[in-house]
């Protein structure tokens, strides 16, 4: 906008999203027309989280890692951990579903000292959720 204007809006709620206009007298023969998409995203809860020792050997230690979002709108949900991101897990001992939720992770004992993050978000909010291995293949989930 002209001059760095500023509109703020308070108090909005999700049926607020759309498209508004703004006529904007600047001087008495200056005005301008501007459009405004708004879009309202709500905060995001917790992620649901859980995991599953599927076994654990002096060699291996086989997990699942679920983490989902809730609420309403659609939430992304990324994961990280051990100098791995979403984009490498795929591949070797990392299984990642298709919807991303779930992660297969399959490691020695000795690199089992890891912890992955999960973190669900939309464009205006985030929560992560953290997952110990060590203690999961320990424990038995």
């Amino acid at each position: 906008m002209f001059n760095e204007t500023v509109l703020k809006i308070r108090a909005l709620e999700r049926g607020d999203t759309g498209v508004y206009g703004a006529r904007i007298k600047l001087q008495p023969a200056l005005v301008e027309d501007q459009s405004f998409n708004l879009s309202v995203y709500e905060s995001v809860p917790s992620p649901r989280t859980r995991s599953q020792l599927l076994a654990s050997t002096l060699e291996w230690c086989n997990l699942t890692l679920q983490c989902q979002g809730s609420g309403k709108g659609a939430v992304n949900v990324t994961w990280q951990g051990d100098h791995v991101l979403r984009g490498d897990l795929g591949t070797g001992r990392h299984q990642l579903s298709p919807d991303g939720t779930t992660l297969r992770v399959a490691l020695p004992p000795t690199a089992a000292n890891v912890t992955y993050t999960c973190t669900v978000s939309n464009p205006a909010d985030h929560k992560v959720a953290l997952f110990d291995l060590q203690t999961i293949c320990q424990s038995g989930g």
